[in-house]
């Protein structure tokens, strides 16, 4: 077996030597080798959905001889051709560089040409897999006629010059390609067809240090914390969120939290990373009549500004030293008879027409009348959706994207605390109707702990902007149905995406989260219905019962709706240690007949302490507690350790004991989460708040630590070989925090190369190229 620390190098490496390797006559990229006739080569680039490539015209070449006055020079033919003799070499120019010294063979790729740009570099493996990534990407994105079948002859626009140097990180590349080639209305080529899924991110986190969270939206405003959270408590507001008048007493009640009057205000983008969001002017956009002030990484532009539309400036320096703060809009004084709502705060720019993933900066930007400005779009109407491109940058890149964060579908059971007895009952088996769901016309979306869970619990980002989202980058939803959802709203619900969601895209569908699992509501909701009902007398087995049938129950509904299950993927959570309990919630009933996959978290982690588990109590088997490490090289010796019965080996074992699971009852094996799940647990109190500082450092380099991307790389080739299909990754871009280190990247746009779990990830799909399992498209 291949260390675990050596197995994203050998990736790599592995990929080396199957592009540089032998080969054959079609193109592919396997290298030399071939049945092309003796003196003639190919030059090609890979067809990333086949074996196959396409040639590569008009590319000046020169071949290297023994001796010089035999040197050959010319051009690829339409079909990619090149002359040579035996035992030459051969250099290409192309994209204003040389690429030389290439033994000549039957068929040359970008691998080649990425080991001979490479030659000179201090880490050529890294560098050989970037290089071929960009050049594919490249070559596939810019023929003049977008032909293949007749060879790529490349633009001109780019036959000298490349959006940016060939070894620039993946994503940074595809990024600067991209917004040239938007200008000549025109999109990147994919190296892939995705076969990861992700998770998406709630609209703003619960926690103010999560900074890196995900912002969908080119209105900052729609992720607003609600105004009751830092306002004054004397302000009356309406039905959608926004205050009717600011009395006078708010001049001196003092806020809790800024020990200062503060009228009515809201926070935005706490502790935002820089390089996370755009820079630059934002405009403001409001009606009513009123005083509204910014501070905190924006500062107004009172020259540019007018009622009803100010300009704001975030600047980098501002945001590298008061992002702590965020943005901070308050309102002083309104016009109750003319309040001010409908707030928007637009990011600079636009997009061109049909090219949502890039954001520009100006019409010059876009080809003739296809410029498309964010403030013109919401000046026109405040509820327009309008997705922030980076975002759709970042998910077009996965296949399936459960949305249950996003719509805040899964709250914790402490929702009713701290009521007891028949009142605790009374308000933990409350129902959930559809007019409670959210809505366009909110001031904010979502909120943090200071807004009750009862009062923002499954409403976070509305059904018809995460059905917008799903139709944009065109990929199958994932939707979490609240564990106390009427019929009446799973009906809603389910006719709302019948009737608007792209007809081609499947549904994933799963009733509550985690039903097993205490810390949420709908598992505490799931055990007192099934107990209620008589099911069981054991409350963890009345639970799965009556989670297995309210299920089915919900599938019903969408079956009818849809009028059928073509279109439906009915999915059941499953513990991932947890055989039995996966076997009888699928028999139960005869259930399993209605149901299309079963889904765990396969999430790797160590034993806390020794009461964790009963196999971490034997220190001969587990020596290493987390809460004991002193370095991150503790850290992956946890995970490694085949006696941890949280670590890589036991989560691998699981996955075998799952996929029969579900091949017995002839469904498919899914993950709805998985990952690495490092944490502090912050119900330990016997550690100072100096040392549990310690053990977040210690995670969050593990996190950060090129060692990960391997274990990364272990999961998903484990879950793969151990008959897995859909992988859901946990979780979209955000900052480590005190209660994980989740976030695949720790913002948006951080840079691929510093992200070694979204790094590993990609890898995998690059060298994937498609779903490894049938029925998958």
């Amino acid at each position: 077996m291949i260390p675990a620390s050596r197995l994203a190098v050998c990736l790599i490496t592995a990929w080396l030597l199957h592009g540089c390797g032998g080969g054959s006559d079609n193109g592919d990229n396997n290298g030399g080798g071939g049945t092309d006739p003796a003196g003639t080569g190919k030059l090609v680039v890979s067809d990333p959905n086949s074996s196959a490539g396409f040639a590569l015209a008009n590319i000046p070449y020169t071949t290297l001889p023994a001796t010089a006055a035999a040197r050959r020079t010319g051009n690829t033919t339409q079909s990619g051709e090149y002359q040579y003799d035996t035992n030459e070499q051969v250099s290409f120019s192309l994209f204003n560089t040389q690429f030389a010294g290439i033994s000549t063979k039957a068929s040359i790729n970008e691998d080649d040409l990425a080991v001979s740009y490479c030659k000179s570099h201090t880490t050529p493996n890294t560098c050989q897999y970037k290089v071929a990534r960009n050049l594919q990407r490249l070559l596939l994105s810019v023929d003049s006629d977008q032909n293949f079948s007749n060879g790529i002859s490349i633009l001109t626009d780019f036959q000298q010059n490349p959006p940016a140097a060939l070894d620039t990180e993946i994503d940074q590349f595809e990024l600067a390609l991209a917004k040239k080639l938007t200008s000549l209305g025109r999109s990147t080529a994919s190296l892939f067809k995705p076969s990861l899924g992700i998770n998406l991110e709630s609209p703003q986190p619960e926690a103010d240090e999560v900074g890196g969270q995900p912002l969908a939206f080119a209105d900052l405003f729609r992720i607003s914390r609600p105004f009751p959270e830092f306002s004054c408590t004397d302000i009356k507001y309406d039905a959608k969120g926004w205050p009717l008048e600011i009395p006078s007493s708010c001049d001196t009640q003092i806020n809790s939290t800024f020990r200062t009057p503060t009228w009515a205000t809201t926070l935005i983008l706490r502790y935002l990373p820089y390089g996370s969001i755009p820079t630059g002017k934002y405009t403001v956009l409001y009606e009513g009549t009123g005083n509204l002030q910014y501070s905190g990484i924006a500062n107004k532009l009172p020259n540019e500004s007018q009622a009803g539309r100010d300009v704001i400036e975030i600047t980098p320096e501002l945001i590298k030293t008061r992002n702590a703060a965020g943005l901070r809009v308050q309102l002083k004084d309104i016009d109750s008879t003319n309040p001010v709502k409908n707030i928007r705060i637009v990011m600079p720019g636009g997009i061109c027409e049909g090219h949502p993933f890039v954001r520009v900066e100006k019409e010059s930007d876009c080809p003739a009348g296809q410029y498309r400005s964010f403030v013109d779009s919401l000046q026109a109407d405040r509820n327009a959706i309008v997705f922030n491109p980076d975002y759709l940058r970042f998910v077009k890149d996965f296949k399936v994207l459960r949305t249950m964060n996003l719509m805040e579908m899964s709250p914790r059971a402490s929702a009713c605390d701290p009521l007891k007895d028949e009142p605790y009952r009374q308000c933990m088996l409350q129902e959930f109707s559809w007019n409670q769901r959210a809505t366009m016309d909110q001031a904010s979306w979502g909120g943090s702990f200071r807004t009750p869970l009862l009062q923002r619990y499954a409403r976070g980002v509305p059904l018809e902007v995460v059905v917008a989202l799903i139709n944009t980058v065109n990929k199958d939803p994932w939707f979490n149905l609240p564990h106390n959802a009427t019929n009446d709203y799973v009906t809603q619900f389910a006719t709302y995406v019948r009737d608007h969601l792209n007809p081609h895209l499947k549904v994933h569908l799963e009733y509550t989260n985690e039903p097993w699992n205490g810390i949420f509501w709908g598992a505490m909701y799931v055990r007192m219905k099934g107990l209620a009902l008589n099911l069981d007398t054991t409350e963890w087995r009345a639970g799965y019962k009556y989670y297995s049938n309210r299920s089915v129950e919900v599938f019903k509904i969408w079956h009818d709706i849809f009028g059928g299950a073509e279109r439906l993927v009915r999915i059941l959570n499953t513990y991932h240690p947890d055989e039995w309990m996966s076997r009888n919630m699928l028999t139960y009933n005869g259930n399993n007949q209605f149901v299309d996959a079963l889904a765990s978290a396969p999430y790797f982690q160590g034993c806390w302490d020794k009461n964790a588990n009963v196999a971490c109590a034997d220190p001969a088997k587990n020596p290493l507690m987390v809460k004991d490490i002193s370095s991150v090289d503790d850290l992956f010796t946890i995970i490694d350790n085949p006696n941890n019965p949280y670590g890589m080996a036991a989560t691998l074992k699981w996955m075998t004991v799952q996929a029969k699971v579900a091949k017995d009852f002839n469904v498919d094996f899914y993950t709805y989460e998985g990952g690495q799940h490092l944490v502090v647990d912050n119900r330990d109190k016997t550690i100072t708040a100096e040392r549990r500082k310690s053990l977040l450092d210690l995670i969050r380099a593990a996190n950060r630590d090129p060692r990960m991307a391997g274990r990364y790389s272990q999961l998903l080739n484990g879950w793969r070989d151990n008959g897995g299909k859909l992988f859901m990754l946990f979780t979209m871009p955000q900052s480590y925090h005190t209660f994980g280190t989740f976030g695949i990247k720790e913002h948006l746009n951080q840079a691929r190369s510093e992200a070694p779990k979204y790094d590993m990830s990609m890898q995998f799909q690059e060298m994937q190229k498609k779903c490894w399992w049938t029925a998958c498209e």
